[in-house]
């Protein structure tokens, strides 16, 4: 097979009549990819402009599923190559995220806060008693069931044309708050570390226009949705918590820690 491409948790292979397998890597969690092609259906079903996912499968001793093959580029990949669209683009960002907010998910059955939960427990670094304040704290939060993804950011964005943009990767597709998904989406933005691979010299250009399109996104987003970014802040608390359990890199948990305990402060 032709391979495409390739992330940290699967590699991307041509398959046959305009399809791409996506083979998960040896060890992957089974259930989550049982999870991955049940939401991906679910999200499709909805209408939202997703890769359809037809079937799993096993090659190799490895498990994947095959998806529709669609036209596009990555939004991450545009960022860096016209960098003097990056206004656009960050609004084409919240724009999409908007979209898939306006679906009810209420009857998926992966709810938001309880997911939270369970990563807080599960997060290294924090004391049991930072975990519990933080879990008192999230569950006062407000509750909603629209459909959240749960790890939106360009590099799960592809574009087509002027009509076609694909949000793609549901593995952590929930029901939940918009604006906590929103807060997930705001952190990675700040403090998120690049896809394994990626050159130096996009790394570069990436972070230095990193506040800027968060900035335009969040913008746009508020806009979008007529509300106010003092209703997204308290979700960072919580959202930065469970992503300490991601297995992300150590400077990207510091960086955390150091804003949720600054965060944990302010609340009694």
């Amino acid at each position: 097979m032709e391979q495409m491409g390739q992330g940290r948790t699967a590699d991307i292979f041509v398959a046959d009549d305009n399809k791409v397998l996506k083979l998960y890597k040896k060890g992957f969690p089974i259930e989550a990819i049982h999870e991955e092609y049940g939401v991906s259906r679910y999200v499709h079903n909805l209408g939202i402009h997703v890769p359809r996912p037809f079937e799993m499968v096993e090659r190799e001793g490895r498990l994947g599923i095959i998806f529709e093959r669609v036209p596009g580029t990555s939004l991450l990949h545009l960022m860096t190559q016209r960098p003097l669209r990056i206004k656009r683009f960050s609004r084409t960002l919240a724009a999409l995220h908007h979209h898939v907010h306006s679906h009810s998910a209420a009857d998926l059955n992966r709810n938001h806060k309880e997911i939270l939960a369970h990563n807080i427990q599960s997060a290294p670094l924090l004391t049991d008693a930072e975990k519990s304040k933080i879990i008192r704290y999230l569950q006062g939060l407000p509750e909603d069931h629209k459909l959240c993804h749960g790890d939106y950011h360009p590099d799960n964005v592809l574009v087509g044309d002027e009509s076609h943009s694909w949000v793609i990767d549901w593995m952590t597709g929930m029901a939940g708050h918009p604006l906590g998904d929103l807060a997930r989406s705001v952190l990675l933005l700040t403090y998120g570390t690049l896809p394994e691979g990626t050159p130096k010299t996009k790394g570069l250009l990436i972070n230095f226009f990193r506040r800027r399109i968060k900035n335009q996104y969040i913008r746009h987003y508020m806009k979008l949705a007529n509300k106010d970014y003092a209703e997204v802040d308290p979700w960072i608390l919580p959202v930065a918590a469970a992503r300490l359990a991601d297995g992300i890199p150590d400077a990207e948990k510091n960086a955390l820690l150091l804003d949720i305990r600054a965060r944990l402060k302010t609340i009694s």
